[in-house]
């Protein structure tokens, strides 16, 4: 892995933390408007949607990036959703395994 990689990885994976970070902060704010009974479940969900999104673009994202913040994903639902974790893992090795993916439900 060249060092242009990791820094991709690491940049891509800062980022992913930020947004997330920034989500939290505002399910917070709104959490009595909110039915979900585990928030942080769905906003992991809703980033890695995104990013899985970002494989069937005209330019897919390289995939290596996907599979970075797909573990960093994966690596914050642990604790917090153990359920989506799984369906994470699950998303990663068929990522990895060039096979399509489905988006994420809560």
């Amino acid at each position: 892995m060249t060092l242009n990689t990791r820094h991709k990885k690491a940049t891509t994976a800062a980022t992913v933390m930020a947004g997330i970070k920034s989500k939290l902060i505002g399910i917070d704010m709104m959490k009595a408007s909110l039915p979900v009974s585990n928030p942080f479940a769905q906003v992991i969900a809703a980033e890695a949607n995104r990013v899985i999104r970002t494989l069937s673009l005209s330019q897919p994202a390289d995939r290596t990036a996907v599979e970075s913040v797909l573990e960093s994903l994966k690596a914050i639902a642990e604790p917090t959703a153990p359920a989506l974790a799984k369906t994470l893992h699950i998303r990663l090795v068929a990522v990895r395994n060039n096979i399509k993916v489905n988006q994420v439900e809560v």
